[in-house]
């Protein structure tokens, strides 16, 4: 049922899935869900930033991070992003994790993560980034500075995975 759903609400839902998979679950998610947005009552979710230039992927993207207890944000490029950053700080808000598409019209993935390395406060952990890609044999996480590089298409229970692995042993 949760797949029909998908495909009616995101048609191109399809290209997150890998190739044999659904992105219904096969197994019974609701008690990870639950149990993530219980971990952070008082309205304390881990924010985890989409940075993508496909509406479809940010959408789809940020609907199951919302099940899955966390508070999504969304920004279409780099640029878009870091003014998203500055005013979210401004409240004293950080996210916890970025994910970010390399190949983007505005501000590339590249020049986001320099000028994400250039500004940020030192006072403050720098987010665990995840680089979502379609460059097949993509770069090295290390390369790139960052926790994880996801190839594009990509099943979402996969990335969730990471981000639940990232923001679990940050807040323990």
């Amino acid at each position: 049922m949760l797949y029909l759903v998908l495909q009616a609400v995101l048609p191109t839902a399809a290209l997150l899935a890998a190739p044999g998979t659904t992105l219904a679950n096969e197994e019974n998610r609701e008690g990870v869900g639950m149990s993530q947005a219980n971990k952070y009552l008082g309205g304390n979710h881990p924010i985890v930033l989409v940075v993508d230039d496909n509406p479809a992927i940010r959408d789809m993207v940020s609907w199951a991070l919302e099940l899955d207890g966390y508070e999504p944000a969304e920004a279409a490029e780099g640029y878009e992003a870091l003014a998203w950053m500055d005013d979210a700080s401004r409240g004293g808000r950080y996210p916890d994790v970025i994910l970010l598409d390399l190949a983007m019209p505005g501000m590339d993935g590249h020049a986001f993560l320099q000028k994400l390395h250039a500004q940020w406060e030192v006072t403050r952990p720098l987010p665990f980034v995840i680089v979502i890609t379609a460059a097949m044999g993509g770069p090295d996480a290390a390369a790139l500075g960052v926790k994880h590089v996801i190839i594009k298409p990509f099943h979402v229970r996969e990335l969730l995975d990471v981000i639940r692995t990232l923001t679990t042993t940050s807040m323990a």
